[in-house]
């Protein structure tokens, strides 16, 4: 019976190591999925500002076509 303790005894700690491991690179993965929503964010952000930008404009033209007094 000792003689089976030591061998199970190594498994269990050479699995609980290679768990271990295993975890520090899923967190180190999961940070860089957070930096890359950070910048889909910000790149959604300046799209977004963009295209507000290009629909005032766009509402100027067609409100100084309408009223027909604008200043180009």
């Amino acid at each position: 019976m000792f003689t089976m303790k030591k061998p199970l005894l190594l498994l269990f700690f050479l699995g609980t190591i290679s768990l271990s491991l295993c975890q520090e690179e899923r967190g180190a993965d999961e940070d860089d999925g957070e930096m890359t929503e950070e910048v889909k964010r910000g790149l959604w952000n300046t799209i977004k500002e963009a295209g507000k930008k290009f629909a005032i404009n766009v509402l100027d033209k067609i409100r100084c076509g309408i009223a027909g007094g604008c200043k180009t």
